[in-house]
């Protein structure tokens, strides 16, 4: 079976699952019973969502990454709701999670805090030494350079 066919079943058992998951969340509303609230709420957290997210892990191994584009406005917006995600977590006392959870918020906060580094960050200058015969290429890492530019651009633009 091929990826984009595979990629597609796993769009429609996503789909369904979904549905599912919506029918029995509006179930445990509609419920006045405490015993079958719980079945439901027990239904949803063991069957249900591990399957959600088996097939999630799945479908995004299998997805083309140069099929990813994301415009720089929702790469801001995505990035600020994980920068208060980590905010949120990291304000309840970290005894209350596990250690793995504890050292991934930690990678998460390091990686936030880096900065805002472009994705490439390189001078590419070809001179023509002699015209459609020779040139010369110079490939320079720029990211330390202009990383330091824009911060002091938007500094004083800021002011």
């Amino acid at each position: 079976m091929s990826n984009h066919q595979r990629l597609a079943d796993l769009k429609n058992n996503l789909s369904l699952l979904y549905k599912k998951l919506g029918y029995f969340e509006n179930e445990l509303i509609e419920r006045d019973s405490p015993a079958a609230k719980f079945e439901l709420e027990q239904k949803i957290k063991r069957e249900i969502l591990p399957e959600i997210h088996r097939y999630e892990a799945e479908y995004w191994e299998l997805y083309p990454t140069e099929a990813i584009i994301i415009s720089d406005e929702e790469a801001e917006t995505q990035l600020l709701k994980v920068e208060q995600a980590v905010a949120s977590f990291e304000s309840i006392p970290p005894i209350e999670y596990p250690s793995e959870l504890v050292s991934l918020l930690q990678d998460i906060r390091a990686k936030l805090d880096e900065g805002e580094k472009a994705a490439s960050a390189k001078l590419k200058v070809a001179l023509p030494l002699i015209p459609a015969i020779a040139s010369y290429e110079l490939e320079m890492d720029t990211e330390g350079f202009m990383f330091k530019a824009w911060k002091s651009i938007k500094g004083i633009v800021r002011r």
